[in-house]
């Protein structure tokens, strides 16, 4: 029960703070006072006070000099102000948020939920609404990256099948597909704590084209040796064991990529190894199945269908030709690929390929905010609100709107905001909605409206921490730095917790005035206290229930300075006074939050990056500040997305470092020398060339997905270069000269190499699509690693062997 005070009523009648406290606590009280006996019984006896209910406090004398009565000046209701509001649909509400635990299944989790949900409206008249399901987003997921999977798997069966020309071969090189992904999900299931989710389907979504390579090496060869000699056992056995080392060797290094990604800790490992298991899983199975299930079927299949041998090809006598001309004219073939790969960094540098922390999402969904002046009271806030959601509501797109006014966090503070969850239809376009919405959405003077498509705001954020001797000159730099980020394309909501400050009232006390009536600083503040913040006075009940009572002002009573300047105190020698009387009442500006950093104070510039190229939004903020003139003392630190991406990049950079090195480890010990794999690894800058140039011609940006598809092209990329080098090297053992098994190792490899390649390539075209909504294992990778794919693979074929006959130049002089 709250006893709202009215101040300049209490002013008017002339009653004080104190004879309104004294009366309810002297008379809403219950005194024991001993014991009688009465018909041989103790009984208690206590003085009750008569007041009992709200009409009894109403008729409450607070003042007997003029009959003053609390109904007089206070307004007596039961609740508590409301500090949040909620509406859905314009109706009001009641919002329950479900989270999960971390290791809880996210799936599971919402079917338990479901049925409960389920119950309860059975039950209930009430309405009940569904406005966000997590699960349907991830079930979204998965069925996209299935059919991503599945569509992949198609497409590498028809290429397989045209440079084969055989059907028993193709079926025997695609079973590797099903039988991998089988392989890794039974893995996972029994070996480590992983479930299916988005992640560990888009490893086997990305490994797809990957599987089949090792299958498609084997079967191959094998092939290629049926068509000259007889099929028997020791000979398919001969054929799976002539490309054994080749093919163990490109899957330990692609495995050995990913070691970096689930060995990396906290939030990023949990978030990786999943991808990182799956993918390694997967690739273990698929060189299982290419030595075991390849060769048996390859028998079984192929022993009475021997495939007709076919000539040489107008493609393998090309490449023989521009090889023997590339290894004659090695400066020139360097010098082009040099070229190739400083012109492919071009683009980054111009500005031309942008970088983002995450890809942006797709989901069917969309966020709102709106900010208004610190101070403006909760009704204000919330009619603004009505207003805008009645204009939301009325697109065509928005199928639900959940808005939330107030104070979110439960601590009473910060009521100036509206928070928006926007539902839309399944063939809506967020952006046109997003873009529609800003320009019919106009709020007051001095409040912020932002409308984004996820729950981090979306796209990028600056954060700017400055520093400095004084507050003024923290408060003349932030000003200039929010002038110049406002001259910039590509930002809105430009604010500091300085310029988004609010209004506070300060009272000053002149110390000798209060000292002439007896009273010190501290005891004024005391007898000030009650006045703007809440006190339990006691209980009010009939006997069956009680209710806590408190006292307070009401807010509205004190609309000025003046009101509160005119409250009246009561001193200790019983003289009445205004507050006027012993200090100083003004309204002053203050920030809207007070942030210390080691003691000192500091401000806080923030903005929203629009650009879909956030990095080069960053670029352009750091040519700003650098330019500006701060008052001396004064410095300043980038956060935000700045951070982010440099985090992101150097984090990468590392694994992508850890991971050449393990590559090369890896086929040190499989070649049992180091200038082969040196060779090898000339594939690796030429990846970057078509990685860049997917990038580019796909218009995205540079993003955690399009790193990790980087990462992956160096174990995917070796590959191709291993099954070649391989070859030349048992070429030299069996006596041919370098050049000979450089042009011989050329010719035969070739199909293998285009078909692996390809294979892997026609796997990833769904995903490069843009099929995937916004999963992080999304169409960034994909092309990522098509373009690299596609240029390492040509400039394989050519700089690959140039750099081997370098490496063995004495060798192959002598030869010669």
């Amino acid at each position: 029960m709250y006893i709202r005070l009215n101040a300049p009523r209490m002013t008017a009648l002339g009653v004080t703070y104190e004879e309104v406290q004294m009366a309810l606590q002297t008379n809403n009280l219950s005194v024991p006072l001993g014991e009688v006996t009465m018909k041989n019984s103790n009984l208690p006896v206590f003085v009750q006070g008569d007041i009992r209910t709200v009409d009894d406090l109403k008729k409450l004398v607070v003042s007997p000099v003029n009959r003053v009565t609390l109904g007089d000046i206070a307004q007596i209701e039961q609740g508590k102000e409301a500090s949040v509001i909620s509406m859905t649909n314009g109706e009001p509400s009641i919002n329950l948020h479900i989270v999960k635990t971390g290791t809880a299944n996210t799936v599971e989790v919402s079917d338990q939920v479901q049925k409960v949900f389920d119950n309860a409206k059975e039950q209930s008249n009430i309405d009940f609404l569904i406005m966000y399901d997590r699960a349907s987003d991830v079930k979204e997921s998965i069925n996209t990256l299935v059919r991503e999977g599945g569509l992949g798997a198609l497409f590498a069966s028809i290429l397989i099948l045209f440079f084969l020309r055989n059907f028993r071969a193709t079926l025997i090189a695609i079973v590797s597909i099903p039988l991998s992904v089988m392989i890794a999900i039974i893995c996972l299931k029994y070996f480590t704590d992983v479930t299916l989710n988005i992640m560990t389907l888009g490893g086997l979504a990305v490994a797809t084209g990957r599987v089949v390579d090792d299958s498609i090496v084997v079967i191959e060869n094998i092939v290629r040796r049926l068509q000259k000699e007889k099929a028997t056992k020791e000979m398919i056995l001969d054929g799976t064991i002539e490309v054994g080392k080749a093919i163990t060797s490109s899957t330990l290094t692609t495995i050995a990529v990913f070691a970096p990604l689930g060995l990396l800790q906290g939030l990023s490992g949990e978030f990786f190894r999943p991808f990182a298991l799956t993918v390694t899983f997967a690739l273990l199975a698929s060189l299982l199945v290419a030595y075991t299930v390849v060769p048996l079927t390859a028998w079984w299949l192929m022993k009475h269908h021997r495939p007709k041998e076919q000539s040489e090809s107008a493609l393998s006598r090309g490449y023989k030709r521009v090889l023997h001309w590339s290894l004659q004219h090695k400066f020139a073939v360097l010098s082009v690929a040099a070229l190739l790969f400083l012109g492919s960094l071009a683009p980054i540098f111009t500005g031309a390929i942008g970088v983002t922390f995450l890809p942006e999402t797709d989901y069917k969904y969309a966020f709102a905010s709106m900010s208004m002046p610190k101070g403006t009271s909760l009704n204000a806030v919330k009619q603004e609100a009505e207003r805008i959601d009645a204009i939301i509501r009325e697109h065509a797109a928005v199928t639900n709107s959940q808005v939330t006014v107030g104070d979110t966090s439960g601590q009473g503070v910060a009521v100036n905001h509206a928070d928006w969850f926007i539902g839309l239809s399944p063939d809506a376009d967020i952006d046109e909605f997003i873009e529609e919405m800003n320009d019919k959405v106009k709020v007051p003077e001095g409040a912020q409206f932002n409308l984004f498509k996820d729950g981090e705001g979306g796209g990028g954020r600056i954060s700017i921490t400055v520093t400095g001797p004084s507050m003024d000159d923290i408060r003349k730099a932030a000003d200039l730095m929010i002038e110049a980020i406002e001259g910039m394309e590509g930002t809105e909501n430009v604010s500091s917790n300085l310029q988004d400050g609010t209004k506070g009232i300060s009272i000053a006390v002149r110390q000798q005035d209060a000292s002439e009536q007896g009273l010190s600083v501290a005891q004024a503040s005391g007898m000030l206290r009650p006045f703007l913040t809440e006190t339990r006075i006691g209980r009010l009940g009939d006997g069956t229930s009680a209710n806590d009572l408190y006292l307070a002002l009401s807010g509205e009573s004190l609309a000025s300075a003046e009101d509160i300047a005119n409250l009246k105190l009561r001193t200790r020698q019983g003289t009445e006074i205004a507050v006027k009387d012993i200090a100083d009442v003004s309204e002053v500006d203050l920030p809207s939050n007070l942030q210390l950093k080691n003691g000192a104070e500091y401000a806080t510039v923030t903005a929203k990056i629009t650009d879909k190229n956030v990095s080069k939004v960053n670029a352009e903020l750091v040519e700003k500040l650098e330019a500006l003139e701060l008052p001396d003392g004064v410095t300043y630190t980038l956060g935000g997305s700045n951070e982010e991406i440099d985090q992101m990049l150097s984090d990468m950079a590392i694994a992508m470092l850890v991971a050449i090195g393990m590559v090369y480890i890896v086929m040190v010990v499989t070649f049992r020398e180091g200038r082969a794999p040196l060779a090898v690894l000339f594939s690796l800058p030429f990846a970057l060339i078509g990685g860049l140039a997917g990038t580019l011609i796909a218009q995205e940006p540079i993003s955690i997905s399009s790193l990790i598809g980087f990462l992956m092209l160096i174990g995917i990329v070796v590959t191709n270069a291993i099954v070649l080098v391989e070859r030349v090297q048992q070429q030299i053992e069996r006596g041919m000269t370098i050049r000979e098994a450089l042009i011989e190792a050329g010719g035969t490899r070739l199909r293998p190499i285009l078909m692996t390649a390809i294979a892997t390539i026609c796997a990833l075209m769904p995903l490069a699509a843009g099929l995937g909504g916004g999963s992080i294992i999304s169409s960034g990778l994909a092309v990522v690693v098509i373009g690299g794919l596609a240029s390492s693979t040509l400039l394989t074929l050519v700089v690959v062997p140039v750099m081997y006959e370098l490496l063995y130049f004495k060798r192959s002089r002598k030869q010669r």
